[in-house]
């Protein structure tokens, strides 16, 4: 597995965020081909102390209590518009507003004859905001969006030239990032000070399998879309389309490599939503391009793949294929399958920790569990915990065992060397000595346990060392 660190560094922004899909506005009441283009700029006011080189900050105006006024702006594509040597200047609505329920203030330009254009691909070359009036020539550079060549792109999630398609009767607004500097008092000892915000980023790998109705295995071509997730709803964009293609290596097989991505991993706990398409492919032929694969993933899940300092597993589906996916992180939106998944935590101090995930197709039962932290080279009991069928456990309740999750011949998992182990099994409810549906009830009333834990120097399997509450994550 490659650790490696993204750090970005900043002394103060006024950020004007790009969303993942800039906000259009059907028009269907005009006769034009062409469509109004706007700029809107939501005003954040952060001060993140963040390091910068100094000729970097050079580059940027000071940062003002100042009203914007006015924009100056290079377009080019279908219609260029302005220039570096004469760019376009368009006013600022003085009030400023917010939509889609953004508590920030937002500034938008007015409308402007110049930015009714014919539809097509535009690029934004050039975006400077400035006070005062243009007309007299009292104004100051206020903010400015940095260039991708620039050494201040990576202060942003996406530098200038930002491409636009602009389509026939809507009116459409493109939010843009702009910088400026906190020019802060230094000390009395003429020395400056930068706090460094750091973020790690971890990596995560997908492969996939596509076996058509013929049963025959084929190296999947795909594309995975990739969000910030948090309070129930998708986010930033992280990555858009990376895609996994199928060719002939020169053995004359087709071949395919695992599509690697870096996810923000921050103090706290990440998740991220995760959408996989399956693309046609040489190998098997065209096939309805649609999400085969959907769901939150989590930054401990990610790190669940790590395999010792410098190796990393990854997420392997199998499309239409004998098998189960490994591990079964995400969802298939065509399959009437209930997936619940279960982190589970440590228990007092024994550090272990735990994924689990389980399906519930009709009266089959299969569960999959991630256990690592553990005492190496020792058998770990783990079961699924309930009261009454209608009554909710929880970890500190968790109630008695009701299905002991064992290997067919009735044997706990033992962990390796490294006080790792990885369990699968699939249950018929019902049946040999198994609880029925009826008493399984409800898996989200449901706990899953991990045992084993030495204390005064004597192992005692019965120990729990980590405990989940069980969470259904598709409907």
């Amino acid at each position: 597995m490659k650790n490696f660190k993204l750090c970005t560094a900043l002394v103060a922004t006024f950020c004007m965020l790009l969303t993942s899909c800039s906000k259009e506005e059907e028009n269907p009441s005009s006769s034009s081909d062409k469509s109004s283009l706007s700029f809107a700029t939501l005003l954040n006011d952060m001060v993140n102390n963040k390091a910068a080189l100094k000729q970097a900050l050079d580059e940027l105006p000071e940062c003002s209590d100042a009203t914007p006024a006015f924009v100056e702006i290079v377009l080019s594509g279908a219609e260029d518009v302005g220039s570096l040597a004469d760019p376009l200047v368009v006013s600022i609505n003085p009030t400023p507003g917010n939509y889609d329920g953004d508590p920030e203030a937002e500034y938008f330009t007015d409308e402007a004859a110049e930015l009714e254009l014919e539809p097509g691909t535009y690029s934004l070359e050039y975006f400077a905001v400035y006070d005062g009036d243009p007309e007299d020539g009292d104004s100051n550079l206020i903010w400015i969006a940095p260039t991708s060549d620039g050494s201040l792109a990576s202060f942003v999630d996406d530098p200038l030239p930002i491409s636009i398609e602009l389509g026939a009767g809507v009116k459409k607004y493109v939010d843009v990032e702009v910088l400026c500097f906190d020019d802060r008092m230094v000390n009395e000892y003429g020395y400056l000070f930068f706090d460094i915000e750091d973020t790690q980023a971890i990596e995560f790998c997908i492969f996939g399998n596509f076996c058509p109705p013929s049963g025959r295995h084929f190296p999947a071509a795909y594309s995975v879309d990739v969000w910030s997730y948090a309070d129930g709803s998708k986010g930033a964009v992280i990555h858009s389309d990376l895609t996994a293609t199928v060719a002939l290596d020169e053995n004359g097989d087709y071949a395919a490599s695992p599509v690697c991505m870096a996810l923000p991993d921050t103090d706290g706990d990440d998740q991220y939503y995760v959408e996989i398409t399956l693309l046609s492919s040489d190998a098997y032929g065209d096939v309805t391009e649609s999400i085969i694969r959907e769901g939150v993933l989590t930054d401990d899940e990610v790190r669940n793949l790590f395999d010792g300092e410098d190796r990393l597993d990854y997420y392997h589906f199998r499309e239409g294929c004998e098998g189960d996916d490994g591990p079964p992180i995400f969802e298939d939106p065509e399959e009437d399958v209930e997936l619940y998944k279960v982190c589970l935590c440590e228990v007092g101090d024994s550090d272990v920790a735990s994924f689990a995930y389980l399906t519930l197709d009709g009266n089959t039962l299969s569960a999959y569990v991630y256990s690592f932290g553990l005492e190496p080279n020792k058998v770990h009991p783990q079961h699924i915990h309930g009261l009454a069928a209608d009554v909710n456990s929880t970890c500190e309740t968790p109630g008695p065992p009701i299905i002991a999750l064992t290997d067919e011949m009735g044997d706990y998992p033992m962990s390796d060397g490294t006080g790792f182990y990885e369990y699968s099994r699939t249950f018929t409810l019902g049946s040999d000595g198994v609880i029925t549906r009826a008493e399984l009830g409800d898996l989200e009333m449901r706990t899953l346990n991990v045992h084993g834990k030495t204390i005064d120097g004597e192992y005692v399997a019965g120990e729990v060392v980590a405990c989940g509450e069980i969470s259904q994550v598709n409907e």
